[in-house]
C-alpha cells in the first residue's frame, strides 16, 4: 500500500501555530506550579534544586514527547511538499525513518528549554527587589519565549522533512527561499541560492532552522527550501 499525505495534517502555518500554543500552554503550567510551590516559603528565595531541578528528568521527558509529536507532523508537511511535486507515490520514502532524528532533536530542544527555565528563575531571584516579583517576571519571559522556540523548531522540522524526502526522491540540489514578514538581512541575501543536497549554505546551515547553527541565524526563522534534480 502506497503512502499518502495524512488527511489530518493541516497547513504548515496552522500546525506551527498549534505547536506554539501547546508549548506556551505547557510552559505556563510549569511556571504556575513553580510559583505556587515557591510561595510556600516565606523567609527568602527557595532552594530551586528542590523545587525545579529535582523533577527535571520527568519534565524533560514530557516536553520532549510534546515536541516530538508536533515535530513529526511538521516534518511530514515538509516531506509531502516535496513528494507531491517530485515523487507522488513516495517511492523509496518512509515517514518512520524520520522518527529517530526527530526524537533526538526533541530531546535536545527540551533540555535547552528546561535549562533556560532554571537559569531564568535563579537569575531573577538574585536581582534587587522582592524575589517573588522577580521570579514571576523571569518566568513570564520564559513562557513568552516558548512561542519563538516553537516557531524555530517548526521550521527545523519542516526543513528536515523536506530534505529527507528530497534525498529519497533522487533530488540533488536545494534552494533557499526566504520567508516571513521581517527576515534577516543574511537570509534575504540567501534567497535563491542553491547548493548540493549534502552541502551547507553560505550561513553554515544545512536548512532553515538548523539546530547546528547559532541562534542569530535560526531563531524565529520562517524560511524554507525548494529542490531540483541535476539534469532536470
Amino acid at each position: 500500500m502506497k503512502a499518502g499525505r495524512p488527511e489530518d495534517l493541516g497547513t504548515f502555518e496552522a500546525e506551527r501555530d498549534a505547536y506554539a500554543a501547546a508549548l506556551t500552554d505547557w510552559a505556563q503550567r510549569q511556571a504556575d506550579a513553580l510559583l505556587e510551590r515557591a510561595d510556600v516559603k516565606a523567609d527568602g528565595p527557595p532552594d530551586f534544586y528542590d523545587l525545579w531541578a529535582a523533577q527535571s528528568p520527568e519534565r524533560q521527558a514530557q516536553l520532549a514527547a510534546l515536541m516530538q509529536g508536533y515535530g513529526f507532523r511538521l516534518a511530514q508537511i515538509g516531506a509531502w511538499s516535496v513528494l507531491g511535486l517530485w515523487n507522488p507515490e513516495a517511492d523509496g520514502w518512509d515517514p518512520a525513518v524520520m522518527e529517530a532524528w526527530l526524537a533526538k532533536a526533541a530531546a535536545s530542544h527540551a533540555a535547552e528549554y528546561e535549562q533556560a527555565a532554571y537559569t531564568a528563575a535563579t537569575t531573577a531571584v538574585r536581582e534587587e527587589g522582592d524575589w517573588r516579583d522577580n521570579l514571576k517576571a523571569g518566568l513570564a519571559s520564559w513562557v513568552v519565549a516558548a512561542g519563538m522556540r516553537a516557531v524555530t523548531a517548526a521550521t527545523e522540522a519542516r526543513s528536515f522533512g523536506s530534505h529527507d524526502a528530497a534525498g529519497a526522491s533522487g533530488l540533488t540540489h536545494k534552494i533557499w527561499r526566504t520567508g516571513g514578514k521581517n527576515p534577516r538581512a543574511s537570509h534575504v541575501r540567501l534567497n535563491g541560492d542553491a547548493v548540493e543536497l549534502g552541502g551547507v549554505f553560505a550561513n553554515g546551515l544545512r536548512w532553515p532552522g538548523d539546530a547546528n547553527g547559532d541562534a542569530d541565524e535560526t531563531a524565529n526563522c520562517n524560511c524554507r527550501l525548494d529542490y531540483t534534480r541535476e539534469g532536470g
